[in-house]
């Protein structure tokens, strides 16, 4: 989303009042210039007037009357600036008719009050720019603390079927039981110092998808089919939000690997073309027992379209193919060349 700065705004707005200032003060001083030598009552009911008059009224209420909290204060000033526009009208109704009347001096007091009204308008809405990028600014840390709460949510999960494994694998003894723990260590710091990065780089984020590999290979056994290919890695270093890609690394580990089958497999491919980044990640799908059942769409996958959608609104795709045999996962991601 396109996002002004706050010094932009105030330059916008710094502009406009300007201009329009600008505007007002050269009638003014033009009007001055031909008529007030000939004609004091025509030049202080000529247009120029009327139009400084007015816009003094706007921003004289905009800035200093109704951004008061004294009631009497607004109503005092009100009564003023009503007056200082019947005068003027008054004027107007002499110096045209030679003479004072209700009907004409009324007509020309509401087109006062209705000039003022619109200039006060135009005040108001430049003053807005300010509020529209507060607005936009309180969207951005709005999105980022739900992202943020997003991505918390992985730790827990995915700290739970870590420890789930090592239990199982303290169970039976396994002399990779260190080894296990050492490489969670090192995921739990990756989880921990990334956490309140909004980018980190790709190859970061790469290297702790390994680790996890690596884990689930101690616990289903060297010979199980995993298989991790990168393809086309940049020279230059991308970047990109941390935690994103393994949460379809889990899910094919937690979907693909559910029996003791030797022909269950996952596939994980990374290529990385330019600034896109096509991440697939396929696992074997077997047939469950009645007990094993679950619903694929689980938490994990709803948090990662979620976050998306957040991060990536128009520059991400993610699209599953289920298939009887195969369950595929495909996610496309615009990176950036540098951290935001």
């Amino acid at each position: 989303m396109f996002q002004l700065s706050h010094k932009s705004i105030r330059a916008i707005k710094t502009i406009m009042h300007g201009v329009f200032i600008v505007i007002i003060a050269f009638g003014l001083l033009r009007r001055a210039f031909f008529s007030i030598s000939g004609d004091w009552l025509f030049f202080l009911t000529s247009d120029a007037v009327e139009n400084l008059v007015c816009a003094l009224i706007a921003y004289v209420l905009y800035y200093f009357v109704f951004k008061s909290n004294g009631i009497w204060k607004k109503i005092s000033f009100s009564v003023f600036f009503i007056t200082i526009l019947l005068a003027l009208a008054v004027l107007k109704d002499y110096r045209i008719h030679d003479r004072i009347t209700f009907e004409q001096t009324f007509e020309y007091f509401t087109s006062f009050l209705g000039q003022s009204l619109l200039f006060y308008l135009f005040v108001y809405i430049i003053n807005q720019l300010e509020f529209f990028g507060r607005y936009q600014k309180l969207e951005k840390e709005l999105n980022q603390a739900k992202e943020q709460l997003l991505r918390n949510q992985l730790h827990p999960h995915f700290l739970f079927n870590a420890f789930n494994s090592l239990y199982s694998l303290s169970l039976q003894n396994d002399p990779e039981t260190p080894d296990y723990i050492l490489k969670l260590s090192a995921m739990m710091r990756y989880l921990t110092d990334e956490t309140h990065l909004g980018k980190v780089p790709l190859h970061r984020e790469l290297d702790f998808i390994e680790k996890y590999i690596a884990i689930e290979k101690i616990r289903f056994g060297q010979d199980a089919r995993i298989q991790l290919t990168v393809e086309k890695l940049a020279n230059h270093e991308k970047w990109i939000e941390p935690f994103l890609l393994i949460t379809l690394v889990e899910n094919a580990f937690k979907h693909g690997f559910y029996t003791n089958n030797k022909n269950a497999y996952v596939k994980i491919n990374v290529d990385i073309n330019n600034k896109e980044l096509l991440f697939a990640v396929e696992n074997s799908v077997f047939t469950k027992q009645h007990f094993q059942e679950s619903n694929r769409e689980g938490k994990g996958l709803e948090n990662l379209k979620k976050r998306l959608e957040l991060l990536y609104p128009k520059n991400s795709a993610i699209k599953i193919i289920h298939t009887q045999n195969t369950y595929t996962a495909h996610l496309k991601i615009m990176l950036a060349n540098e951290p935001i």
